[in-house]
């Protein structure tokens, strides 16, 4: 059988299509995706050296999973019931909203908080059964 250059040509565009719905069902990694994020907003503070009111550490995943002073930080494919989540966003349920900003900041509109792209990764993280992978 003798094959065409279109036909070559659609069956590496359908391998290559196939590939990358493969690579999009892996979903957000814990070390490559989620970590990263902690360490830009999260570890200046909560850090297992640093005090923290919330005695909540998150140097590591299993450090993370024990939780702090206010309980389990995830629940494991519920992004929308996970403290982590209620705390990143807009109106936590107590507290300030993290990562922390300085009052004055807040009330000049210089706060900075998680991109939307950060929040979306941590949530379908989480979804997925916040794993340690």
């Amino acid at each position: 059988m003798r094959l065409t250059g279109a036909v070559v040509a659609l069956m590496v565009l359908g391998l290559v299509v196939a590939r990358a719905q493969e690579k999009g069902t892996a979903g957000a990694s814990f070390k490559d995706d989620v970590f990263p994020v902690f360490r830009k907003y999260c570890l200046p503070c909560h850090s297992e050296d640093n005090f923290n009111p919330s005695e909540l550490s998150l140097d590591s995943y299993d450090l993370m999973m024990q939780g702090g002073k206010n309980g389990t930080l995830i629940v494991a494919g519920k992004a929308q019931e996970s403290l982590l989540t209620k705390k990143l966003g807009e109106a936590p349920p107590f507290g300030e909203r993290m990562p922390l900003n300085k009052k004055h900041v807040i009330s000049e509109g210089k706060a900075k908080y998680l991109s939307e792209s950060e929040l979306k990764i941590i949530t379908e993280w989480i979804n997925q059964g916040a794993k340690n992978n």
